[in-house]
């Protein structure tokens, strides 16, 4: 575990009687204060363990317990304390879900959820899919709320543990700080690094709280999903010819950033977090790392279109779904059948079986006993 704690290794007077006593209290309760494990080296050795040197020693216990797991824990100075620092800002990821994202799709989704327990502030999520469509969060961060600095950190340290290739196509709501941090002069967030679309929950819900009609949304999320110019020509058509103010509101955003021709949706990651927002951060981290939530993402139907052209040689077919999900499709296999090809060699490797058993190879490493 990589963290920023500070404090000298405790002298070997007593250091390992006292790593006993703390290792026993810390396997009975990992969420255990620093003062409690002072007062119970105290009452055991009959005498007091200064704060530095149990902070020390139990985050030594904590590392041992969490291997590989890296930690980024920014404070700021405590107001009239010197030498005084205050909690300000954590990332964290676990070592699984770092080697599980190089097997998933490239592509993540990052949302904020409101905390609304004693302390407040917001959690920052990316979040990945595999290759069976099952989505599994990845990192995390609390910090104080959705700003542009907060989002950059977050970002900062997302890209450099989980996201270097190149290509990765990132999904988010169109908060204007997500958008401010990812295309800041220089960002690694951009093309041709990466490549920013919104999510399609929350365009419907902005366009159900600007124009109220749920006949038409349905209309717009198959616009949305549609893997084709012709597909999206034809629903896009159906909302101009009912109200043309909806296309001049949809025109506001990049094409390139609503309209999934090339790329694939998402669902607000907000029910990855249901029940917990009210959790302190030392118990949310914990729920995090025993309740790694897996959604499926709802099928969108396709094109309506009678008769495609498959240019297997390109890796395109009229239909859209054959470069846009780099998965053949019917009109694919129905070109291999004829040509005699075997199409499995069209799919590509992260929807094959053994990649998404990779994705869930790591494990997480049960800490001290089985009833902790």
């Amino acid at each position: 575990m990589h963290a920023n704690f500070d404090g000298a290794r405790p002298s070997s007077v007593g250091f390992e009687g006292d790593c006993a006593t703390y290792f026993t209290m810390v396997k009975a309760d990992p969420t255990i204060s620093i003062r409690v494990l002072q007062g119970g080296v105290e009452k055991h050795f009959g005498y007091k363990a200064s704060y530095k040197k149990t902070r020390m020693v139990y985050n030594m216990l904590i590392e041992n317990s969490f291997v590989g797991t890296w930690v980024q824990l920014v404070t700021q100075p405590w107001p009239g304390l010197a030498d005084t620092v205050m909690f300000h800002w954590v990332f964290w990821t676990f070592p699984p879900c770092i080697e599980a994202f190089k097997h998933c799709k490239p592509l993540i989704s990052i949302d904020g959820t409101q905390l609304y327990g004693k302390y407040g502030g917001t959690l920052l999520m990316a979040i990945a899919q595999d290759g069976n469509a099952n989505i599994l969060p990845i990192a995390f961060a609390v910090v104080e709320g959705e700003t542009k600095k907060a989002w950059s950190f977050f970002l900062s340290y997302l890209h450099h543990h989980m996201t270097q290739q190149p290509g990765v196509l990132v999904i988010s709501d169109r908060h204007k700080s997500i958008d401010g941090a990812l295309n800041v002069d220089d960002s690694l967030w951009k093309p041709p690094h990466a490549f920013q679309a919104f999510c399609t929950r929350h365009i419907a819900s902005n366009f159900m709280t600007h124009f109220k009609k749920k006949d038409l949304k349905k209309v717009l999320i198959n616009a949305v999903y549609s893997k084709s110019q012709q597909e999206f020509a034809h629903y896009f058509g159906r909302l101009w010819g009912e109200n043309e103010a909806i296309t001049k509101w949809l025109d506001e955003m990049p094409r390139s950033q609503w309209g999934q021709y090339a790329n694939e949706g998402s669902e607000c990651i907000n029910t990855v977090m249901k029940g917990s927002q009210n959790l302190p951060i030392t118990a949310l981290v914990k729920l995090r790392y025993f309740r790694f939530t897996v959604e499926e993402f709802a099928a969108i139907p396709g094109s309506r279109q009678q008769n495609y052209q498959v240019l297997l040689d390109e890796g395109k077919c009229d239909c859209g779904y054959f470069q846009a999900l780099y998965l053949p499709c019917r009109h694919v296999l129905a070109a291999c059948s004829h040509a005699r090809i075997d199409s499995r060699g069209f799919v590509h490797p992260v929807y094959r079986m053994e990649s998404v058993f990779i994705v869930y190879r790591s494990e997480f490493r049960p800490i001290g006993h089985e009833d902790d």
